[in-house]
């Protein structure tokens, strides 16, 4: 410990350079485990599916799909329970304070039950919200009720009021949703306020071309991703053929089924594994420097080891020295 304090600058040194290094590692890795390694919150997430639509012909990767497509994808399917839909709408939500825009999603009565999501307050959203004669429904996201209404548990039974592109609409508040990555992330209500009919008005659900909503399944038990997805593909394909007039073969269009993990992994995945690895790279830099710090000082101490060499010490001595410090 004498001979490190004598050095104690380089010491100093060595040990910042190594905790810059290990420090961006932990940080890195954590960010990567959180996003990419830690399962969701959703109930057998595993089970749970992304189901897109696209068209290469018109430079589309997701088209999303019309109710009129929705309804004939779902219809006695085998590898998949159900459908769960999504659209997503801003409102201008007025009752909770000062009014203000929120980013938004319209679902049917199944989709809280496909996502396997569970209310922390109230209830979720059912089949029983679905139809021309429902009454409006809202569910907050958890993050929206503890930041924006601090976490007030009053807020169930109250009545707001929703404008949209769809026409304004009078909601009452049912419950709050669990702590979890909501689809999409932006979201920070989901409504069930339209409905007719499904759960959009009827103007803009009379055409297959009215493309606005995100489609979500859950696989049944026994049943494999590859096998809903060529079932899927099936169905999507029967579809195509019997509605030559609106899907153009040029537009090629067509569907693909991911689970859902990867969906909202996809656009963090790259960025995610290059900061690691970058993370990486600085932590090998962090410890060739400490290295050539240790070999310039022992390069220095030549005589000082040869003097103990002289005076009897062994090799094997003098190398368990060097190796204490270093280790220290």
């Amino acid at each position: 410990m004498r001979s490190l304090w004598r050095v104690r600058t380089l010491w100093f040194t060595v040990a910042i350079t190594l905790a810059l290094g290990i420090g961006a590692n932990a940080a890195i890795f954590s960010v990567v485990r959180a996003v990419l390694l830690r399962p969701l919150a959703n109930r057998d997430e595993d089970r749970l599916l992304y189901v897109r639509q696209s068209a290469p012909g018109l430079g589309e990767q997701n088209t999303n799909f019309s109710i009129p497509e929705i309804d004939d994808l779902s219809k006695d399917l085998k590898t998949v329970t159900e459908l769960g839909t999504f659209s997503p709408v801003d409102f201008t939500l007025i009752g909770l304070g000062t009014p203000r825009q929120i980013p938004a999603g319209v679902v049917d009565g199944h989709y809280f039950e496909v996502m396997g999501l569970r209310p922390v307050l109230g209830r979720l959203l059912t089949t029983s919200d679905d139809g021309p004669n429902a009454a409006g429904a809202v569910v907050l996201t958890y993050r929206f009720w503890k930041e924006s209404l601090h976490g007030d548990p009053g807020v169930l039974g109250k009545q707001v009021h929703l404008e949209s592109f769809g026409g304004p609409r009078n909601a009452t508040i049912v419950g709050v949703l669990e702590p979890s990555v909501p689809y999409p992330v932006v979201t920070e209500i989901i409504a069930n306020v339209v409905t007719s009919p499904h759960h959009l008005s009827a103007t803009m659900v009379a055409g297959r071309e009215h493309r606005m909503t995100e489609v979500f399944a859950r696989l049944a038990p026994g049943a494999t991703l590859d096998a809903a997805r060529s079932e899927l593909r099936a169905r999507h394909a029967a579809i195509v053929a019997a509605h030559s007039d609106v899907y153009k073969p040029d537009n090629h269009y067509q569907i693909d089924v991911k689970r859902m993990h990867d969906q909202i992994n996809a656009r963090a995945n790259t960025v995610l594994w290059v900061l690691f690895a970058a993370a990486g790279l600085l932590f090998l830099i962090a410890c060739s420097n400490v290295a050539n710090l240790v070999l310039a000082r022992t390069v220095r101490r030549e005589s000082e080891l040869a003097v103990r060499a002289a005076l009897g010490a062994s090799t094997a001595s003098l190398r368990r020295s060097l190796l204490a410090e270093s280790l220290v």
